[in-house]
């Protein structure tokens, strides 16, 4: 986490004349030096507290900055788990060292949270394996995260490492249960495809939801809390209201390109991603696989490169993991485009299950190396490689 200090927006800075200035960004800047700009190539003393409300504690030397419990950050974990539906598996690969995918799970009907995550995997795997699951608020809708972008901290991002392990014995009707109450397509998945039970054995819980970075929930705590999204409101702003139903029609984007053309779905399904999931070796999970929700960007407009751009804390995880390991791999689904939700049925994907094929899904392979200076890429003009990070409507972050 940043000191307290670097809440405040910095001073503002002339931009070169042989580059536009870059769109208007909504929300809190940042400064640029506890980040990297990365590109992937495919191929103390203790301060006494007081309770407060919105789950949080406020510091007698700061009355203003609220600082959350370990409570209310194990009621977010579990209120994240149980609202959202789909996630990204991180996990060793068969032909490359990690690979990540889009898996529907659930912890129970709605309302009925178990903490317990359940997967139905088809068949022909192991009977266990080592993974990580990660998943975003930013899957819930931009209005879930006030139309923050998906980086900002206090739009919720979660990993859930463990065990995948085959149900046996009654787990496997109490599995079934709560996927086909969230999931009801997957009574319908073929038969032949042998679809079975794996619940995710958690071992380490890590998250991060508010301001001053993101830390470990303990198991215990996780399993004794109940859902509910007890964060702090910091800094105050002004609640977005949701749009009317005619208003978010004009903001749907177009229909991906057919199937069968490939290459091109795979570009649109980049340009039009805001967010993905890094999967990485982890450090701090001592060579376990791990994801991380970033932001994403490979350009504005005709300015697409097919390269996606992030924009990295020093002290993230992530960042720690690729100073060892530059290797990753990056996945993105059509169910994290919140602006192809249909406003009349709230569904994504034509009304399909994120994991139904028809839900387009892909991973890229590659290495991500720090944007040192921009006379590296000749074939991006300054401005257009800025405009890659800072150009986004929902861009929070300024360079």
């Amino acid at each position: 986490g940043a000191p307290l200090s670097h809440l405040s927006p910095p001073a503002p800075q002339a931009t070169s004349s042989s580059c536009p200035a870059p769109a208007q960004l909504s929300g809190m800047a940042m400064p640029l030096r506890p980040f990297l700009l990365l590109v992937l190539f495919i191929g103390a003393a203790a301060i006494p507290v007081q309770n407060s409300q919105d789950g949080g504690e406020k510091s007698s030397q700061d009355s203003k900055f609220p600082v959350q419990t370990e409570w209310a950050k194990a009621e977010t974990a579990r209120w994240m788990v149980h609202m959202n539906t789909w996630g990204f598996l991180t996990q060793q690969g068969k032909a490359t060292p990690l690979h990540v995918g889009t898996h529907s799970f659930a912890d129970g009907a709605m309302g009925k949270s178990s903490g317990r995550i359940w997967f139905y995997l088809m068949g022909g795997l192991p009977e266990s394996w080592d993974a990580s699951l990660t998943m975003s608020q930013a899957a819930l809708g931009n209005f879930s995260c006030d139309n923050t972008d998906p980086e900002d901290p206090r739009c919720a991002k979660l990993t859930v490492t463990g065990t995948i392990k085959k149900a046996v014995g009654s787990d496997v009707n109490i599995g079934k249960a709560a996927l086909f109450a969230r999931h009801p397509q997957m009574a319908h998945w073929p038969e032949n495809h042998h679809f079975t039970v794996y619940e995710l054995k958690i071992s380490h819980i890590w998250m991060i939801d508010f301001y001053g970075g993101g830390g470990d929930i303990s198991r215990w705590r996780y399993f004794l809390a109940k859902p509910n999204h007890n964060v702090p409101h910091f800094p105050p702003h002004k609640k977005t209201s949701e749009p009317e139903a005619e208003d978010s029609k004009a903001k749907i984007i177009a229909a991906p390109p057919p199937h069968d053309q490939v290459a091109a779905r795979a570009r649109w399904l980049v340009y039009h991603s805001v967010w993905a999931t890094v999967g990485t070796i982890s450090v701090h999970l001592n060579g376990k696989p791990w994801g991380n929700v970033r932001s994403v960007a490979d350009g504005l407009g005709k300015n697409s490169t097919g390269l996606p751009y992030f924009y990295l804390p020093t002290p993230d995880p992530t960042t720690l993991d690729l100073r060892a390991n530059n290797h990753i791999a990056l996945a993105f689904s059509e169910a994290a485009l919140v602006d192809r939700i249909d406003p009349k049925t709230g569904s994504n994907c034509g009304g399909m299950d994120a994991e139904d094929p028809t839900c387009a899904r892909l991973t890229l392979y590659g290495s991500l190396r720090e944007v040192n200076t921009y006379s590296a890429y000749p074939k991006t003009p300054n401005c257009e490689v800025r405009d890659i990070i800072s150009g986004r409507e929902v861009a929070d972050f300024q360079l």
